[in-house]
């Protein structure tokens, strides 16, 4: 039985359903709850005819706090089922941030529940699939829910 489980979360169904089903499937373990708030939200690179980039404080506040309400709201979810939980936002691009949150030695993650939008064909090649780049790169299991 998973003692720490990862579960990501992104303001979808699909990742509301993914808690609903780790906290049926691991009953008794530590839920780890991230949502990752992309800085390009706030930020943008500027252009090579000379626009500088540009810098939004108010954007970078309200991404963080929308983030941070999410993972609360959520917890209250994991805590109304007399489970233990902890919240982390992390700051990046989606998978990178999620696989280098697996990678740290003092993280202790056991399995990931994870959920997934279904993109196929030219949607999923524009945009990548976040689940599948954190499954084929995951160093433990990952379980993806639709």
């Amino acid at each position: 039985m998973a003692r720490r489980v990862l579960v990501p979360l992104d303001n979808s169904d699909h990742s509301t359903n993914a808690l609903d089903h780790a906290l049926d499937v691991h009953e008794g373990a530590t839920f780890v709850l991230v949502n990752v708030v992309d800085p390009a939200r706030w930020v943008s690179a500027g252009d090579e005819e000379g626009i500088e980039p540009m810098y939004s404080r108010e954007l970078e506040e309200a991404a963080k706090s929308g983030s941070d309400d999410l993972l609360e709201s959520a917890a209250d979810r994991v805590r109304e089922r007399g489970a233990d939980v902890e919240m982390r936002r992390l700051i990046g691009g989606p998978a990178q941030s999620i696989l280098e949150y697996l990678n740290d030695d003092e993280t202790d993650i056991d399995v990931v529940v994870m959920g997934s939008h279904g993109r196929s064909g030219l949607s999923r090649m524009l945009m990548g699939s976040v689940a599948e780049k954190v499954v084929r790169r995951s160093p433990v299991p990952v379980t993806v829910v639709r």
